[in-house]
């Protein structure tokens, strides 16, 4: 009787737990490997971040994160598929202003929830962009490179990741601070516009710190400013738009975990510990740093939710202002 009790008890726990999102948490996440998808290309700031974290990470909690590029559309055919999947913290996105901020002003209609579906989990990273031009352009500072433009209004051509990322926003902040007419080209890649702008073909791109700063170490490219509030440790002697004259000027994006909203407090409380630990380990903050890398202090999910909510409501009106759309 006690064990035909047990058999019928214990099958009802397991009947549970395969129909209880929750019961991943109870179980112990994870359960199996990790789908990481990347709203982005491959070889940009986001693949490259997250490459550099994910192996630290897998021998944390034991399992393989299997790194997927979806950049279509602005970012938001991955953004999407996360939004939509599982919620039992075995897909993660790497979230970033593009797909979490500007997107909402940049989509007419939105093809879902962005903000309903997605909860944060961590904050990884913060990185400035810089102005990039070709080895050979002339200008020797942003203002000299800002005075030309403005001899030729229409003419000068710049480039930018898909329509709508941060390299686009930035770039198109910075020309209407500078007071210059420029004409934007958007690339799939950000990495396809400054091979561009290495062949002539382009005046200039925004392009993160992380991706840039590779190509000034080889010499392909210069910088002529960063738009973060201080200059680079990776790159002192490049200055920043600030101190260059347009006072107040600064644009970064960064990087962070989101996951499906109805995903269990208990694993998403667990991945933001995992991935705190991992921040935390000097050796990959050394060689994020050299990539130009900010950090952020330690967030738990409730304020990675409420850093996304501050940097909708900064940027989102403005991005507006622009009437620039994606369909």
């Amino acid at each position: 009787m006690r064990s035909g009790l047990f058999r019928a008890v214990a099958a009802a726990f397991v009947v549970s737990m395969i129909h209880s999102p929750q019961s991943w948490a109870q179980a112990g996440w994870p359960a199996k490997p990790v789908r990481v998808i990347v709203a982005s290309s491959a070889g940009g700031n986001a693949d490259v971040v997250m490459r550099l974290i994910a192996p630290e990470l897998e021998k944390r909690i034991g399992q393989p994160l299997v790194i997927e590029n979806l950049p279509a559309a602005s970012g938001m055919q991955g953004t999407e598929a996360v939004a939509k999947a599982q919620p039992d913290g075995h897909t993660l996105l790497v979230g970033t202003s593009s797909q979490l901020v500007f997107n909402l002003a940049l989509f007419d209609p939105m093809p879902f929830d962005l903000v309903g579906s997605l909860r944060g989990v961590a904050m990884l990273n913060a990185v400035p962009l810089m102005l990039m031009v070709n080895k050979d352009d002339p200008a020797k500072t942003m203002q000299e490179y800002i005075d030309r433009l403005k001899t030729a209004p229409g003419k000068f051509l710049y480039g930018s990741g898909p329509q709508g990322t941060t390299t686009h926003v930035v770039g198109l902040m910075w020309a209407r601070a500078a007071g210059v007419d420029v004409r934007h080209v958007p690339y799939k890649a950000g990495a396809e516009g400054l091979r561009d702008l290495m062949a002539g073909r382009l005046s200039h791109q925004f392009d993160v710190a992380v991706t840039a700063i590779p190509h000034l170490q080889g010499g392909a490219l210069r910088a002529l400013a960063t738009t973060g509030r201080t200059r680079l440790a990776a790159a002192p002697d490049v200055p920043t738009a600030d101190e260059q004259g347009l006072k107040g000027f600064t644009g970064y994006t960064w990087n962070s975990i989101a996951v499906p909203a109805k995903t269990p407090q208990a694993t998403v409380d667990r991945l933001n510990r995992e991935f705190a630990a991992v921040l935390k380990m000097p050796e990959l903050r050394e060689r994020l740093a050299a990539l130009g890398s900010e950090f952020f202090d330690a967030m738990d999910p409730a304020q990675v939710d409420r850093f996304y909510a501050s940097e909708r409501a900064q940027w989102v009106p403005l991005v507006r202002e622009t009437n620039q759309k994606t369909r």
